[in-house]
């Protein structure tokens, strides 16, 4: 046998390896191709909303300020927060945001960038720099206005409204403006009220309110912007005893309570921030690397609202199946999971999911298992506000602290009909916690461990006999 004959026979099993190995990866794009189409159908999920869900009360080039549609609103699922709202604004480099008020409580988070906020209330002034990071509740009824401090960076600002009025709907009461944007509540009085109240002329008062901007966001000179902001270096507050004076809580400053190579998980409760009691409200910060996961959870008594506010993934919501999930959820198992038999699909539980982007909005309620995938690309981050937080728990149902991994030997084996031992080797056989390798990531990783136990040999040998010839 000739020597080039003899290395192509020899090749023929490595070549053999390649295909069989290119033919796995066909197999996983084919299934992320499904998933994904799966996802991108699953834009009625009723736990999950994008930018076409949200209100512009204040769109300019100086800045944007959006509303999330009230829950029921968007889903018959959501009434148990209904008297909930989430709004986000965004600011442009060195802006200024009129003297506004609400008829909610707010608990802000600060996104990104660098700003001033001044609160007025209890007849008296208190100011804080804003950083990333950085929690603060403003009271309803308490007229606020804030500054974006940089020269370069947007100050962006999500908000979770807790409606003290009507329940489920917030109104925004303008100090200062003249029309479209921002209209100030003044003018809305009589003239003669005005004049009786103000102590002033009506000529005059013509020409104040005359004067005035008609946008809720202005761009503004730096040397007031840098003047609003050493004030507000002070922290200002009236005099002691100020009871509802608090500084901001920067979350990032705090010790994660979840972190490892695949993520980090930052909470914030009423022991590290008190003026998260009253509304029975929580706030954390989640940061899930690319193509890595969060690992299915369920919130015992809470609902977790979490914003997108940077990256791209997509969520899987279980909740409880209705009657016209059921064909539906048999049609699209039939070949996405042929090992389950027909009469096994659909019958309790239907699974919701959606794409995510910087924007979107997940409610996972208490008790639904939920989880959470970054995609391959880029880190995907949350910001999440809990409610009726109290004696709520955040519990694992994979990972290394899998709750379910706690029962009895005797009540793993009467459950699941299977030795104790093959129980744990499930339940047990991831060695990560909290955060986990994502779907495709572990494929990826399985087949370079798979590949480098026998790929490496195997050409070893080849190359050992044909430098024999």
């Amino acid at each position: 046998m000739k020597k080039t004959e003899l290395c192509l026979l020899l090749l023929f099993p490595l070549l053999t390896f390649s295909l069989l190995s290119s033919s796995t990866s066909s197999h996983h794009d084919q299934s992320y191709l499904r998933e994904k189409q799966e996802l991108q159908q699953g834009r009625n999920n009723p736990y999950v909303f994008g930018e076409e869900s949200f209100e512009y009360l204040v769109r300019s080039e100086h800045g944007k300020v959006k509303v999330l549609k009230s829950f029921p609103e968007l889903s018959p699922l959501l009434h148990g927060i209904a008297n909930y709202r989430i709004d986000y604004l965004e600011t442009e480099p060195l802006t200024f945001v009129v003297p506004t008020h609400l008829d909610a409580d707010s608990i802000i988070y600060v996104v990104e960038g660098e700003g001033a906020i001044a609160v007025l209330h209890e007849g008296s002034r208190e100011s804080h720099i804003l950083e990333k990071g950085d929690i603060i509740r403003v009271w309803a009824g308490s007229i606020t206005y804030l500054i974006n401090k940089s020269k370069n960076q947007k100050l962006k600002v999500a908000k979770l409204l807790q409606p003290v009025g009507n329940p489920g709907r917030v109104q925004a009461f303008y100090s200062a403006g003249r029309d479209q944007e921002a209209e100030s509540y003044y003018q809305s009085f009589s003239i003669e009220v005005l004049e009786a109240a103000l102590n002033t002329r009506r000529d005059r008062l013509h020409r104040f309110f005359a004067s005035q901007r008609s946008e809720a966001i202005i761009k503004a000179p730096e040397e007031k912007i840098r003047a609003i902001a050493q004030h507000s270096s002070r922290s200002e507050s009236g005099p002691w005893p100020f009871t509802r004076s608090k500084r901001p809580f920067n979350l990032l400053n705090k010790q994660p309570s979840y972190k490892n190579r695949r993520g980090q998980l930052y909470e914030a409760d009423n022991k590290d921030y008190d003026e998260l009691k009253d509304l029975n409200a929580k706030v954390s910060y989640t940061n899930i690397s690319r193509g890595s996961m969060l690992a299915p959870f369920i919130n015992t008594r809470a609902f977790k609202i979490a914003v997108v506010v940077k990256g791209s993934g997509y969520v899987e919501i279980i909740r409880p199946a209705e009657e016209k999930d059921l064909l539906k959820q048999r049609r699209e198992h039939k070949e996405a999971e042929p090992w389950r038999q027909p009469e096994e699909t659909g019958r309790r539980y239907t699974r919701v999911s959606s794409l995510l982007s910087e924007g979107s909005v997940i409610v996972s309620p208490p008790g639904h298992p939920t989880a959470i995938v970054a995609s391959k690309e880029q880190n995907l981050q949350l910001v999440c506000f809990e409610v009726r937080a109290e004696n709520n728990e955040l519990v694992f149902i994979a990972g290394k602290n899998n709750i379910l991994s706690e029962l009895q030997e005797e009540a793993k084996e009467l459950a699941f009909g299977v030795p104790a031992k093959m129980v744990d080797e499930v339940l047990r056989g991831q060695e990560e916690e909290v955060f986990l390798a994502g779907p495709r990531e572990r494929e990826r990783e399985t087949e370079r461990e798979e590949g480098g136990k026998h790929e490496k040999p195997l050409m070893e040998s080849i190359m050992q006999v044909v430098e024999g010839f």
